[in-house]
């Protein structure tokens, strides 16, 4: 969660006295909104709104009634710079779901964000603090003369509530009593007018006639003069010309020696400059590297106070760089090193692969970029980016980032995960000399979810976690106590990544721990080569569609012709732009999956003390003609 508002839909009485519950609204880094409702003694979970779209992290959430209907609107600044403000009919009512009534956006990383009247008191104002020290106000007063026209013939739903709640008129009197009150409305209408604006916000009153002005007056910081009558002993202190001489000589004195000091530094300065290249770094950097549940991706997103002029990216091997901004970047993607050549008797994952090297040159005055990567599985290192901005001297910003071995991960509840008895899982059981705080300090090496504070024991004097992995939709838990770990999942891969990680922290700490032999369910096996089966079916098919575009095009040049083509070949031809935007990067997802597949293949084997790598060129040949029934015979195969 990472902003929190209250609804002013109930007071802290009306929840204390049971009469209503009252409404918080929250935002989370994967960019969700959603609401609870409180009361004396629980706290319900109210409507969600799902990221659909995939946008940023929410850093700022309001509650403040914009349209004027008596409800609550919820104003959201998220860090790709998105402001939106969602309606609500009636925040308290079961099923009710908030809908997008405008958004915008700003650009750059929205701080902040405030509801108020600024400019005019009639309408109110969102005041935006973006990531440059920006600060934007959009208005709710209409910009045109008929906008203005509509809303002064509307009602005014707070007139009519003071009028409702105004006292009954005495019998008789009720013409006199209006014709007075409109009369006294005028005159504070006027008032309000005269004593409104810029003037009156900073203080200064209009004079009215005859009206004598009296200020205190003030030449280099001395007061001259005052209005009110002073003592014959202040005023002679003032007029002795020996007291103002001597302030005099103490701010010449002051001054000279201020003139001196900065004569030394220039010197120094002056000195410093001979040996070294004087630079300045005027800009800030903000970086983050978050996953996209939904896609299974890492976005890394750079923004700096100063317009970007190129950006170099360098990680370790096992990062892919996918979509970019469209339009905001040019980039250049190259190997780090030339990769060795393959020698007698090395298998085809036995080669060291080279790790990323990419370089982009920002278009246009862009302060932002964000772009995409695949980490593989036990992939873990630093991810390095160096930012140039446009100002002089030309300096280079290192922005470093740390990626897990298990970064694809994220945490679920214990209590609302798969049941293992349901699922089919693999176990590791560790046991050793260890405690519970270096245990959970090697499993936070593993996963980014992961606090520095070990949390409380359950029952049984175990911490628990489970943690889901967001491409193949498998999950670990991980259970340990002092001297005793273990460790549950249907990929053999991850179960793989933490043995070696555990093992090789105990070795660097010279900590003796002892592995019991792995429990491997075969259905464990199957069980994720079918969660990969229909994301490899949906790649190759996109693959295999691509490849008839052109001549689909050709054929169907009359609608007879049109008519004669099957239904997939209809379906190619209505979706050929889409497809094409599709298949942009759909080989490196291709190439991402295989090598999925690969260490899979190696791990499920090595489990068993068997080395299959001589064989890992059938995973790529069965990947290039695929087909279900291979791939689990391959599997199956000894």
């Amino acid at each position: 969660v990472m902003s929190l508002s209250p609804l002013k839909d109930a007071s802290y009485n009306d929840v204390m006295t049971q009469k209503k519950d009252k409404g918080i609204i929250f935002g989370t880094d994967n960019g969700l909104i959603g609401e609870l409702r409180m009361d004396p003694s629980s706290l319900k979970p109210g409507w969600l709104q799902q990221n659909v779209r995939g946008l940023g992290a929410v850093t700022s959430i309001v509650a403040h009634d914009l349209t004027k209907n008596g409800v609550d609107d919820i104003i959201v600044g998220r860090d790709d710079g998105e402001i939106q403000v969602y309606g609500v009919e009636d925040s308290g009512a079961q099923g009710m779901q908030p809908q997008l009534l405008l958004s915008k956006s700003v650009n750059e990383c929205v701080q902040d964000l405030k509801v108020g009247t600024v400019s005019t008191t009639s309408f109110d104002e969102v005041l935006v603090a973006s990531y440059s020290g920006r600060i934007s106000s959009f208005t709710t007063e209409p910009s045109t003369d008929a906008g203005m026209q509509a809303f002064e013939a509307a009602p005014s739903r707070v007139l009519e509530i003071a009028l409702d709640d105004a006292p009954a008129l005495p019998t008789g009197s009720s013409t006199e009593a209006s014709d007075s009150a409109s009369a006294g409305t005028e005159k504070d209408t006027k008032e309000k007018k005269k004593s409104s604006g810029l003037k009156s916000f900073f203080g200064f009153k209009k004079k009215e006639k005859g009206e004598k002005e009296e200020k205190e007056k003030y030449v280099g910081g001395l007061l001259l003069d005052r209005p009110e009558v002073i003592g014959d002993a202040d005023e002679a202190m003032r007029s002795d010309p020996k007291e103002s001489e001597s302030k005099s000589a103490t701010l010449r004195a002051e001054i000279a020696a201020l003139r001196e000091k900065v004569k030394a530094e220039k010197n120094n300065f002056e000195r410093l400059s001979k040996e070294n290249v004087p630079v300045s770094t005027r800009s800030k950097i903000k970086s983050s590297l978050q996953l996209d549940p939904e896609s299974g991706l890492h976005k890394l997103t750079l923004e700096s106070e100063m317009p970007m002029d190129l950006v170099a990216l360098e990680g370790t091997p096992g990062l892919v760089l996918t979509l970019l901004d469209s339009g905001s970047s040019v980039p250049s993607i190259s190997p780090a090193s030339a990769p060795p050549k393959k020698a007698d008797g090395m298998s085809e994952i036995q080669v060291p692969k080279p790790g990323l090297l990419a370089t982009l040159r920002m278009q246009g005055t862009n302060s932002r970029l964000q772009v995409q990567l695949m980490v593989g599985e036990g992939t873990y290192g630093t991810l390095n980016a160096f930012v140039v901005t446009r100002v002089a001297p030309k300096v280079v910003h290192l922005v470093e980032n740390e990626i897990c071995p298990l970064s694809l991960h994220r945490t679920v509840p214990v209590d609302t995960a798969a049941n293992p008895s349901k699922t089919p899982y693999c176990e590791i059981r560790m046991a050793g000399t260890f405690t519970q705080s270096m245990m959970h300090a090697w499993v936070r090496q593993c996963f980014h979810d992961v606090p520095s504070k070990v949390p409380e024991e359950d029952a049984s004097g175990m911490v628990r976690y489970k943690f889901e992995s967001s491409y193949t939709h498998t999950t670990v838990s991980c259970d340990y106590s002092k001297g005793d770990a273990i460790f549950r999942s249907a990929n053999l891969s991850t179960l793989a990544t933490l043995k070696e990680v555990i093992s090789r922290e105990a070795t660097q700490s010279k900590m003796k721990i002892d592995i019991k032999t792995p429990i491997i369910d075969e259905k464990a096996v199957l069980h994720v080569l079918e969660l990969l089966h229909p994301k490899l079916m949906t790649l190759l098919k996109l693959k295999e569609s691509i490849k008839y575009i052109e001549a689909v095009n050709e054929l169907a040049a009359t609608p007879e012709d049109k008519a004669l083509l099957s239904p997939d070949l209809l379906e190619v031809l209505e979706n050929g732009d889409e497809l094409k935007a599709k298949h942009k990067d759909n080989e490196k997802h291709i190439e991402f999956i295989e090598q999925v597949l690969e260490q899979l293949f190696v791990d499920r084997f090595k489990f068993k003390g068997i080395n299959v790598k001589h064989r890992i060129a059938e995973v790529k040949e069965l990947v290039d003609k695929y087909s279900w029934e291979g791939l689990v015979s391959l599997f199956a195969a000894a």
